[in-house]
């Protein structure tokens, strides 16, 4: 019944005709079911405490993306970074995931998530996300399923609300292509190329 659940919850929650913000009630309601199936990452680059309260998602036709921000997440842990990584978030994608030069990120390069139900399943990727200071200047991490990370994006300095650590924002670029944009603890923003991943 759970599994049921949660697949009527991420398939509802996660469709629509146009980009939108996916209402607070509703984020802590698909977190809440997203982690009792997902439990502990294993084998996880970094160690993040997911915070369900503060989640934040978006979706757009049949793709989703659904981020939950690591608990300690605040402006002096990004500005205290030094060259090793602090936990920023755990970052989730239906029907779309991170791309690079023009591709989409193959599954074997992510971390999916498997939910079946009567034998129908759905693959969710997860990326870990991290930041840490090189070269001096801050960066946004994000990681798949290996020790090298996917993407390495400079980490901004933005105005913006503060009302979650991370907040979702997006913009279609192409017919499969979208630029998402993340606010962390409105005071930097990074920016992560999405693809439409093939049926």
């Amino acid at each position: 019944m759970k599994k049921l659940l949660l697949l009527t919850a991420l398939c509802s929650a996660l469709t629509a005709v146009a980009q939108e913000k996916v209402p607070a009630e509703e984020v802590q309601k698909i977190a809440r079911r997203v982690l009792e199936q997902v439990g502990e990452v294993k084998d996880a680059q970094l160690k993040i405490t997911p915070d369900i309260e503060h989640a934040d998602a978006l979706k757009a036709g049949e793709a989703g993306i659904l981020v939950l921000p690591d608990k300690k997440l605040t402006a002096e842990v990004l500005e205290k970074a030094g060259t090793e990584f602090v936990p920023v978030g755990q970052l989730y994608f239906k029907s779309v995931a991170p791309a690079k030069d023009g591709r989409v990120t193959a599954n074997d390069k992510l971390r999916v998530v498997t939910f079946d139900d009567k034998g129908n399943s759905i693959r969710i990727p997860l990326c870990l996300l991290g930041a840490r200071k090189r070269d001096g200047q801050l960066e946004l991490v994000v990681f798949g399923s290996e020790k090298t990370p996917l993407a390495q994006l400079p980490l901004k300095k933005a105005e913006g609300s503060s009302g979650n650590p991370i907040e979702l924002s997006g913009e279609k670029q192409g017919d499969d292509t979208g630029a998402l944009t993340l606010s962390l603890v409105g005071k930097y923003k990074a920016v992560l190329l999405v693809m439409k991943q093939a049926d």
